[in-house]
């Protein structure tokens, strides 16, 4: 049995404990480790001079101008030691290994959630434990900092780690806050973090669908709040796209029927969660919060105009003038997206997605990431509303990603685009930590001492 003392008034504050911290401790140092053994010391021939030009004198890196990641990486460049672009890889490296770091601080708590009712986990004593939930966080966490997708990235100088850092960052804390939903603080940190991340990543707008989704499945009002808000935001977007020169730029035929198709499941939602609610704006005041400090974050965009006025040696605007502020600060410098609308180039794109997740990310992690699944019936109420809610997540980002990016079959299209996905394989990592978990205490049912299958 596990032996473990219980827990006193202070630990029962606490969600994440000393060893989850120590998961999340080994696994950010040992991915870091291997990061500054492999880091980049001289520019390479992609982007990697624009960003370490924009990094030293803190001015507008190549479209759409990164002005989150170029604060960050700024710091980096004043470092007494290397040459320029070792520094900015170094962040890029420091980025990366956090975000490995989340991963398995994440899977150390919730992973534990998903087998306490579970025989073999109950056979363990407390060393075992600890050891079980060190080794599956932290290989997880590993698995995602050397897929493919991640770890070249996080060599260079280049702005997705911090993209990725900070959506794991949005993850965890909507974990906090998904298993003590009363502590809205940590889904108000949530919100701005992710702001911030789309400063950082407009890409990562895939993912806030299926964030809604994590907060609808962990309190319903809250999710039909922020449902509501967010279809009314969509429809006004449609209603002004003739009235506003630069938006209706960015709707054109295909973006248009996403932006009607997210829209109307928005709608949908917030009607039906008002069905099984019965009640309606009992948490509007929470949800307009989460709005304001979403644009809070998002508001670190304005950094740009400021950075392109210093007149820095690289520029992608002139925002001197009242036209070229607007044109910058709405991406006028950037080619505008291209949606896939058919259902069958779509299917087809499925089938990339899928090898793009074998190649990269690997077969042996795919396969521990459907475990959880398989083991759904058997867990508490709060970790089986959590998978839930995550694959729900990894479901809508994937699809959304795809949508959104239209990769096609030809190398030069796949190169380019192959690293957005790693935001879907960190939600992967994730769940193949848990069902290595969920793996490691079915094996301890048959040890000595242990219960029967």
């Amino acid at each position: 049995m596990n032996d473990e003392p219980p827990a006193g008034p202070v630990d029962r504050l606490r969600f994440f404990l000393r060893v989850d911290w120590a998961s999340f401790g080994i696994t950010a140092l040992l991915a870091l480790a291997v990061y500054l053994f492999t880091l980049s010391s001289e520019v390479g021939l992609v982007d990697e001079g624009h960003y370490c030009v924009s990094s030293m004198y803190a001015g507008a890196a190549d479209a759409p101008g990164f002005p989150i990641w170029t604060a960050y990486s700024w710091f980096f460049t004043r470092l007494p030691f290397s040459n320029i672009a070792r520094r900015v890889a170094l962040a890029s490296a420091v980025a990366g290994a956090l975000a490995c770091g989340l991963i398995a601080l994440m899977v150390s708590h919730v992973g534990i959630l998903m087998v306490e009712n579970n025989s073999g986990f109950k056979s363990l004593s407390l060393q075992e434990e600890k050891i079980l939930r060190i080794v599956c966080s932290s290989v997880a966490g590993l698995g995602f900092g050397f897929d493919r997708c991640v770890w070249p990235k996080a060599v260079i100088a280049d702005p997705w780690p911090l993209s990725l850092f900070l959506f794991a960052l949005t993850l965890c804390l909507l974990t906090r806050w998904f298993f003590a939903p009363q502590q809205k603080r940590w889904l108000y940190a949530a919100a701005f973090v992710y702001g911030l991340t789309l400063c950082n990543s407009q890409a990562m707008l895939a993912a806030a669908l299926g964030l809604l989704f994590v907060v609808a499945i962990g309190n319903r009002n809250l999710g039909r709040e922020m449902f509501f808000g967010t279809g009314i935001f969509l429809w006004a977007v449609l209603a002004l796209n003739q009235y506003l020169p630069w938006l209706d730029g960015y709707l054109n035929p295909s973006t248009r029927g996403a932006v009607i198709g997210l829209a109307i499941i928005a709608t949908l939602m917030c009607v039906g969660l008002s069905v099984l609610t019965r009640r309606f704006a009992s948490e509007w005041k929470a949800a307009t919060l989460c709005a304001a400090l979403v644009f809070l974050g998002l508001s670190g965009y304005l950094l740009l105009p400021v950075f392109s006025m210093a007149n820095p040696p690289m520029n992608w605007g002139y925002p001197r003038t009242v036209e070229g502020f607007f044109h910058l600060i709405t991406r006028g410098q950037y080619e505008r997206p291209w949606f896939n609308n058919d259902v069958g180039q779509f299917i087809t794109q499925l089938g990339i997605f899928g090898r793009i997740a074998m190649n990269e990310f690997g077969s042996i992690y795919l396969l521990a990431a459907i475990i959880p699944i398989w083991f759904l019936p058997k867990m508490p109420p709060p970790a089986r509303n959590w998978l839930i809610a995550v694959v729900a997540l990894f479901a809508l980002l994937s699809s959304l990603l795809l949508v959104g990016l239209n990769p096609q079959s030809d190398r030069q299209s796949l190169e380019l685009l192959t690293p957005f996905f790693a935001a879907t394989h960190l939600v992967l990592a994730v769940l193949s930590g848990c069902g290595l978990m969920l793996l490691g205490t079915f094996i301890a049912r048959s040890k000595p001492g242990g219960s029967p299958s």
